[in-house]
């Protein structure tokens, strides 16, 4: 019997592991990875007290600190959650595990262009990870698509490694930081093409094209997809109040609509998509789980924490 189990390792899971097990609750985190989508990024250069640190690197902090009070921290893939008389039962592939409170926080997952030769090319040149798969394209020429940051980080990771990379954005402007499009039109090997989409991807064994909304067809050795992230619905459908974007509505205290149900991160209502929000949410869940539990256990909570 665990006090929190937390589904999702990102940044508000594992931030709120730090904050359950600092509580001394027996906390579980399972999660498909650790890092979440922060373990793609090359660099994260807004997170306090980093001026400039890995995504990797900074999740491995998250990660170790977490552990240190006392998290456990599994690699398993949650299929269901269900309540029997004011405990949970979360099942995965592997096992099956009961507690007295959950925090969701796993985040989103990557959106796919939906086009010809998508899914058959998956692996073989179509990634939506620039930091796993950029060094691949060495002396190459790789397709980026998407207009935030993520995707202008993308093509300058990739500008590290291939001859020659190729921005490709639905609209007339780029939606992303001003410091990050500066750097992309300062890049040599980058060639923007804006109001433009791609229509179809081509290839043999791997990879060899790409065909433009337009009709025209690029030569490419791969493409990285970076339209941004959609929060799947089929494990919460059933146990809280979801908006029209798949999001989990959440109250100020990472409360969701359901009593012993806390969410955090990306995968909730709040606006901002940002490693130190989701960080921010992860500890307030934590929190909020505590009182939770010690109201359960007919105590009561602090209602003002100034630690």
């Amino acid at each position: 019997m665990y006090d929190v189990i937390i589904i999702g390792a990102g940044p508000a899971g594992l931030s709120a592991a730090i904050y359950s097990s600092r509580r001394a609750l027996k906390t579980l985190v399972l999660g498909v990875d650790v890092g979440g989508q922060i373990a793609k990024s090359n660099e994260i250069g807004n997170y306090p007290g980093f001026e400039k640190i890995s995504g990797v690197e900074l999740a491995m902090k998250f990660r170790a600190q977490a552990e240190t009070f006392g998290a456990e921290i599994k690699i398993e893939q949650v299929k269901s959650i269900t309540k029997n008389n004011e405990i949970f039962t979360v099942e995965t592939i592997a096992s099956n595990y009961q507690t007295k409170a959950v925090i969701l926080a796993f985040g989103k997952q990557p959106k796919e262009l939906d086009v010809p030769g998508e899914e058959k090319y998956k692996g073989k040149g179509v990634t939506y990870c620039a930091t796993c798969d950029a060094p691949f394209f060495r002396n190459k020429t790789v397709v980026v698509v998407g207009g935030g940051n993520s995707a202008l980080d993308a093509a300058l990771l990739s500008a590290k490694y291939a001859n020659k990379v190729y921005l490709i954005h639905r609209r007339d402007i780029f939606t992303g930081e001003q410091i990050l499009v500066d750097k992309v039109k300062s890049e040599p090997k980058i060639e923007a093409i804006l109001n433009e989409t791609v229509k179809e991807i081509k290839g043999e064994a791997t990879v060899k094209s790409i065909v433009l909304g337009s009709g025209k067809e690029i030569d490419t050795d791969g493409i990285i997809v970076e339209v941004g992230y959609v929060i799947s619905r089929a494990l919460v459908e059933d146990l809280v109040e979801i908006d029209e974007k798949n999001q989990i509505v959440i109250n100020e205290k990472q409360e969701t609509s359901a009593k012993g149900i806390f969410a955090a991160g990306d995968l909730t209502t709040t606006p901002y998509k940002q490693v130190v929000i989701s960080a921010g949410e992860g500890a307030k869940a934590a929190l909020t789980a505590y009182n939770y539990i010690l109201e359960q256990e007919g105590k009561k909570g602090p209602t003002i924490d100034w630690h």
